[in-house]
């Protein structure tokens, strides 16, 4: 009974159930066969694709350090997620792509693959990089390897490859348990790929490892905070590698020592010591202490090291078994060298082109947004006053005038022909048959219309003193003054030198001459008439100008190209100056040397006017405005002086929080109404705007500039003269018909011009008048007389918001019959002029004479026959409505110094100035603000470094194209500029770079190249090498030993025999076995 009982209570336990470890072996079986390592396979990544792309990564900052180790991360690993028990555990696969692609692999990626990414900036704040491929790449060899990280309790977190500071720790067991369960799954899934296991603590980077190959290899770590003194030396380590794989004996002879290979790595580190001339040094470089150079004060070279490859060989080779602690790894027999270079952090470096373009930058927009405003002129004009003295000096003169040489400004005649014979023969050596940058001419050239200024103008050079006045790294200097402020002070006194030379009848220096022509004389068609040279003309029988306006530039440059104009019109008008006829205009301050016509020298007029300026505003208690825009001069008129600044109450509705020099952007003005402040804004606001063009001030005019104008009557004695004067926008130059103009005497010019009637008088019937001489070739058709060439008036000079003006206008009549003829005739002003100068000369002409001369295409001659016989062209023959026709029966016989003037230099000189003196501090740095980067172009350019070296060369020609791109230069949010900036600072940063290593390895191009590209460079050539060794050898380098050595025992014929040595500064030293299970005493 009992036994039948015992046979219905049974239990029945299936023991085909897998455990969770089984679970987990297989886990890691399935993920080896998802990644393709199994059946001896090699996984599936594209080596070729993964070393093109590994190969140039670089960490170029420490910004982006992160996202390069994520990059390498995806590249080059896959990760899967396992579990066992409560742990969970990372199973990743790694492959070095630089040690497994043979194809373009290094001695040194061979022997020792390397773990971090190369890093151009020195990051003071990590002792050691952190690894970019697990250090058992190099460790052991392996182009492939699979590991085991434990990840934590919680499940997922951290990075699988941030190994270092990880605080855990796994125990012996644990780690026989897991590499159990690798051997398993390896043998199941048939991988031969090695596979490691972490072992004790993990800051100690310890691991065990195994590969299921056909001598089942075997991998162990050993770690000591400091090793013992015998392991330090090559002797030492020797015995460490017999002992450790079961060697008996030690080598007693070389025959016995063939049979071990070394293989060394030797690393030293250096820290660059500071020197003053690390930029100077180069033949390549251009700097001149005080300018505006490229580059940072400091040399951005922090730490550089050399790594030596010592192949392996066999141990004799670099050992002397003879004699303890000496071996024979010296640095000249080294197999191959590897140099890195660190630099300073590019956000550290204060580069001079950059920050000053920034600093200039951020204070346009400052006094854009809040009108910023500067409280301390006076101070600032007393602290800089001789630095301002010889800015000015030096911008209308010669910087030999000067007591200092301001910084930057004045050339050094000699260093700058040798700089410019450097850079031309660099530039011939390196772009023979290769595409060049564009220099500064040529960027200009294509900038579009109002944007630039020459190069070397005038305002040119003011933009120059600009970015060199305000570097921070100029305060040595200049004491760094605010940007505004001092764009405000040296534009108020410049002004100031304009006006006096156009009242003393003085060309602007630093404004380009038009271009001459090159005429034969005899020719008698407008485009070919010449003179003597004392007396040469132009085609239509007006003196040659030498100044003109050229339209591509800038407005304001354009306006100063006007002044020059006017004055050059005075000079040849015979016209004295307009202050010889005030004469108690000396006598009310005779410390103003601007209002003396003394011949002063341009230094004393300047410095005598700087410091009486300075001692006025000190001077004064109470708040100062500047009364008059137009005119801002010292005159006297009824014992006061006008322009300058007047005394007013701080609670004055008229009171000024500014200082001393106050622009139109600061105060209200007596004599400007608010419809004239809207022209002092920057001139791209005016497009479409008509109300602002026909707006006008009140100003006073000399009484000579005015004599012959009944609208425009002085008073007996007086000075000058009340008048309304529309905008420099309002000229309508050119717009009159002669038949209304009022007659002037130029002859003799000495002479003022008299106010007659405004309908002179005809000349006689055989009267002649305004001849020049006659012509060579023609005469007159109907009396065979020789015909002379008329004296005509200069054509009428026009800047480009004078011309935009004239089209409104013009466009205002609209398309109908009517309205075309009236715009036609409007154009017509100079064709009257010239129709009547010409009847004045010649008293029996015709039309067909007068075409003959003014347009001889227009004068149709057959061929074979004489060109008398000749006759009108179709659009010049007489016809219902012929425009030609209608005006030479209107035109009237008067010759041209009774003629109105079809320019009136004097107004338009005035209207000028206006406009200069009116121009807001915000609204002149815009316009100065294309000139500041092509400064900094110029600068960058004329480096013969920049073209020797590729890289810079294919920086320069992206900074290049952002230039001439469509940039709104007046937006100060343009995005535009940001793209400029970088590119500039990216040049800069490499350029200076490259500078200082050239310094240390002259002539070196190509290997700078690569170190400031890449960090590191391989030295493999025998000069390279050489130059190295010299410039190192001031480190002792031949005698210091090195900072980190690795080194890589092997026994003959048998390379899964290995021992891994790492020893560094610290003596510190690591240990890894690569053994193989064989037979003992290998050397028997």
């Amino acid at each position: 009974m009992a036994d039948s009982n015992d046979d219905e209570n049974f239990e029945l336990v299936d023991y085909t159930a897998a455990s969770g470890w089984e679970k987990f072996i297989a886990s890691i079986e399935s993920q080896l066969r998802l990644w393709q390592v199994d059946e001896d396979k090699a996984g599936n990544f594209d080596l070729e694709t993964l070393h093109s792309t590994c190969s140039k990564l670089v960490v170029d900052c420490k910004q982006n350090r992160e996202d390069v180790l994520i990059q390498i991360t995806s590249l080059c690993t896959r990760t899967a997620r396992l579990t066992y028990k409560s742990s969970t555990y990372a199973l990743t696969l790694s492959v070095h792509p630089l040690l497994a692609y043979t194809h373009q692999q290094t001695k040194l990626d061979q022997q020792f693959p390397p773990i971090h990414v190369p890093e151009l900036e020195a990051d003071h704040s990590q002792s050691e990089p952190e690894w970019a491929w697990h250090p058992l790449h190099r460790w052991t060899n392996s182009k492939m390897l699979i590991y085991l990280q434990y990840m934590g309790e919680a499940g997922w977190g951290g990075s699988t490859q941030n190994l270092a500071g990880d605080n855990y720790s796994v125990s012996l067991e644990t780690a026989k348990l897991l590499m159990s369960s690798l051997n398993m799954a390896l043998r199941n899934a048939r991988c031969q790929l090695p596979v490691f296991v972490p072992v004790g603590d993990a800051w100690r980077h310890l691991y065990t490892g195994r590969r299921l190959t056909c001598d089942d290899r075997k991998f162990d770590c050993v770690s000591l905070a400091r090793a013992p003194s015998a392991y330090l030396q090559l002797n030492g380590l020797l015995e460490l590698f017999l002992s450790s794989f079961r060697i008996t004996t030690y080598p007693s002879s070389i025959n016995d020592t063939s049979k071990v290979e070394l293989a060394a790595l030797h690393q030293y580190k250096f820290k660059n010591t500071y020197s003053r001339d690390w930029n100077t040094r180069s033949p390549d470089f251009l700097y001149r202490m005080g300018d505006l150079n490229v580059g940072p004060a400091n040399d951005p070279l922090r730490v550089f090291s050399l790594s030596a490859l010592f192949q392996q060989a066999p141990c004799h080779t670099y050992i002397d078994l003879q004699i303890q602690g000496r071996d024979r790894l010296y640095l000249k027999t080294a197999t191959a060298w590897m140099l890195s270079a660190n630099m300073l952090a590019a956000d550290r470096e204060r580069t001079m082109l950059t920050e000053a373009l920034e600093d200039a930058f951020a204070a346009w927009s400052q006094s854009n947004d809040d009108r910023h405003r500067h409280l301390n002129m006076a101070e600032q004009m007393e602290a800089h006053e001789e630095v301002t003295s010889d800015v000015l000096i030096d911008l209308f003169g010669s910087s030999a005038d000067s007591h200092i040489r301001p910084p930057g400004l004045g050339e050094d005649n000699d260093s700058a022909k040798e700089a410019a014979v450097r850079l031309n023969e660099t530039l011939a050596e390196v772009y023979s048959g290769q595409k060049r940058p564009s220099n500064i001419a040529q960027i200009i050239a294509r900038m579009p219309y109002g944007v630039a200024v020459p190069y070397g103008s005038l305002l040119w050079r003011l933009s120059e003193i600009i970015l060199v006045a305000t570097a921070k790294r100029s305060a040595d200097f200049w004491g760094a003054p605010s940007i505004m402020t001092f764009l405000r002070l040296l534009w108020a006194m410049a002004l100031k030198e304009v006006r006096w030379r156009w009242e003393h009848n003085q060309l602007l220096p630093r404004i380009p001459l038009a271009a001459e022509c090159t005429l034969e004389k005899g020719a008698d068609t407008p485009n070919a008439d010449s003179l003597a040279p004392s007396e040469r003309h132009d085609d239509a029988g007006t003196a040659q100008a030498k100044h003109d306006i050229h339209l591509h530039y800038a407005l304001i440059y354009q306006k100063l190209e006007m002044i020059n104009c006017c004055i050059e019109r005075k000079l040849d008008s015979g016209e004295t100056p307009i202050v010889a006829t005030a004469a108690s205009a000396s006598e009310t301050d005779t410390k103003e040397i601007f209002d003396s016509v003394e011949n002063t020298s341009l230094a004393q007029r300047i410095r005598s006017h700087v410091k009486t300026q300075i001692k006025r505003r000190l001077g004064e208690s109470t708040r100062m405005r500047p009364i008059g825009r137009l005119l801002n001069t010292m005159r006297a008129v009824n014992n006061t002086e006008i322009g300058d600044f007047e005394e007013i109450k701080a609670n004055s509705p008229y009171a000024s929080d500014s200082e001393g020099f106050v622009s139109a952007e600061d105060a209200d003005f007596d004599n400007v109404d608010d419809d004239a402040s809207a022209l002092l804004v920057d001139p791209a606001s005016l497009n479409g705007s008509e109300s602002a063009l026909s707006s006008s001030v009140s100003v006073r005019l000399p009484a000579n500039a005015v004599q012959g104008s009944s609208s425009m009557q002085a008073e007996p004695g007086a000075n000058y003269v009340d008048v309304a004067l529309s905008s420099s926008l309002d000229s309508n130059s050119g717009f009159h018909h002669v038949s209304n103009v009022v007659e002037r005497n130029l002859s003799p010019p000495s002479q003022t011009r008299q106010s007659i009637s405004e309908s002179p008088e005809e000349l006689g019937e055989n009267e002649a008048a305004g001849r020049l001489y006659p012509s060579s070739s023609l005469r007159l058709l109907d009396s065979d007389e020789p015909m002379w060439i008329p004296q005509i008036q200069a054509h009428p000079i026009l800047t480009e918001d004078m011309l935009r003006e004239r089209e409104t206008i013009l466009m205002s009549f609209g398309t109908s019959t009517e309205g075309a003829q009236q715009r036609a005739r409007l154009q017509c002003a100079e064709l009257i002029s010239d129709m009547e100068a010409f009847k004045a000369a010649n008293p029996r002409c015709s039309l067909a004479d007068f075409v003959r001369w003014h347009s001889p295409r227009d004068w149709i001659v057959p061929d074979g026959h004489p060109e008398r016989e000749g006759h009108l062209s179709a659009r010049m023959a007489e016809g219902e409505g012929n425009l030609w026709q209608q005006l030479w029966a209107e035109a009237r016989r008067v010759p041209v110094e009774r003629q109105r003037l079809l320019f009136d230099h004097n107004m338009e000189a005035e209207k000028a100035l206006h406009y200069l003196e009116g121009i807001p501090a915000h609204s002149l740095f815009a316009g100065l603000l294309p000139t500041m980067f092509f400064i900094a172009y110029e600068r960058l350019y004329r480096q013969p470094i920049i073209h020797r070296i590729p890289m810079l060369r294919e920086r320069l020609l992206e900074l290049e194209s952002k230039l001439v791109q469509n940039t709104d230069w007046v937006d100060a949010d343009s995005p535009a500029y940001s793209s400029i900036m970088d590119c500039l600072e990216n040049l800069e940063v490499q350029a200076s770079r490259c500078v200082s290593l050239l310094g240390k390895f002259p002539g070196q191009y190509a290997l700078v190249e690569q170190l400031v590209m890449y960090g590191q460079a391989m030295v493999d050539n025998r000069n390279a090498q050489k130059v190295v060794l010299k410039a190192l050898s001031k480190y002792n380098i031949l005698t210091s030993q090195p900072s980190n050595r690795e080194y890589v025992f092997t026994l003959a014929k048998h390379a899964s025999q290995q021992m891994y040595v790492a020893i560094n500064d610290e003596s510190s030293i690591r240990v890894v076995y690569n053994r193989a299970q064989t037979r003992r005493g290998l050397l028997t």
